[in-house]
């Protein structure tokens, strides 16, 4: 059988909803990692860009649903599996200080079977089987060490989508799992334009309030606001576009105002004098100019009065 190339590989990962993840955003996913962890795992670790950027001394684990994704890898101190992540653990017990992840998005999943899983059990519902992402993450929340931190990258829908999902969300928020939340926009990926978001898990959090991320603004929100959100965790909620406030010249309007209506009235004589030409009728000529007459005469008084006043 002939091998597949890179690319081809990489066409395969994303016709699945698979993305290869780019040196630029696996540094981004490490710098939320805020320990020195002795060991680091990735449950969909592909041919190991998340894995690569952390020292050599750190032992990297790493399971890979795609065999020939997985021989790519050359790290000192990795250790590999292949299989189905959610269907075989090749893990099964262990804990791991730092979890990195970009789990393919919204795959289908075998729900029924595993839903007595002690992975997914602790949850109050199941994710659905059309949609896997939260499966992905209560995997790699079962892996997670006391003290030790967990970063994915994620689909956007996970954040706010409804019914098994939105309770399982419901669930993270409320047992204080989730510590921080950041927009990453569209077009980061190599092969893909949609936007992303990263979740950061701690099971030894300090206090119930979610940090968000949008770019350079930043805001912690409390479990309250969250509920009154219905538990949303969409950066945007938390975090809406300011608004500028456009500044008005004032002196350039008023210019332009007069200028318009000077232009109005010239050519409204303009016209009013070409159809005199072909009816010899003063009559709207005669109207027009005393209107205006009238109508300068009332504001001058009204000017010269405030003049007066003031």
């Amino acid at each position: 059988m002939k091998a597949k190339s890179i690319k081809s590989i990489r066409k395969d990962f994303k016709d699945k909803g698979i993305f290869y993840t780019p040196e630029a955003l696996a540094l981004k996913i490490k710098s939320y990692v805020d320990i020195e962890p002795e060991s680091v795992y990735d449950p969909t670790c592909g041919a190991g860009s998340l894995l690569r950027v952390f020292p050599d001394d750190v032992k990297k684990y790493g399971q890979e649903l795609d065999g020939e994704q997985l021989r790519l890898i050359d790290l000192p101190n990795f250790t590999g599996y292949e299989g189905d992540t959610l269907e075989d653990d090749g893990f099964k017990g262990m804990v791991f200080d730092c979890i990195v992840a970009n789990p393919p998005f919204s795959v289908k999943w075998n729900a029924e079977k595993l839903q007595e899983d002690v992975r997914f059990s602790a949850a109050p519902a199941v994710p659905p089987p059309s949609k896997a992402d939260w499966a992905f993450i209560l995997h790699i929340l079962y892996h997670l060490s006391d003290e030790g931190v967990a970063v994915v990258l994620v689909f956007p829908g996970i954040l706010y989508r409804g019914q098994r999902e939105g309770k399982v969300r419901k669930w993270f928020v409320e047992n204080n799992y989730i510590d921080r939340v950041v927009n990453i926009p569209g077009k980061t990926f190599e092969d893909t334009s949609i936007p992303t978001c990263i979740i950061v898990l701690k099971k030894n959090k300090r206090d119930t309030n979610i940090l968000f991320e949008d770019g350079e603004r930043t805001r912690e929100v409390s479990r309250k606001e969250l509920e009154e959100n219905n538990y949303t965790l969409t950066p945007s909620t938390y975090l809406p576009n300011e608004i500028v406030k456009e500044v008005v010249d004032i002196d350039k309007l008023n210019k332009s105002i007069v200028d318009m209506v000077l232009k109005h009235v010239e050519n409204t004589f303009i016209q009013i004098y070409s159809l005199k030409d072909i009816s010899d009728d003063n009559f709207y000529l005669d109207k027009l100019i005393t209107g205006l007459e009238e109508i300068l005469v009332r504001y001058s008084s009204e000017r010269t009065e405030r003049r007066d006043n003031s």
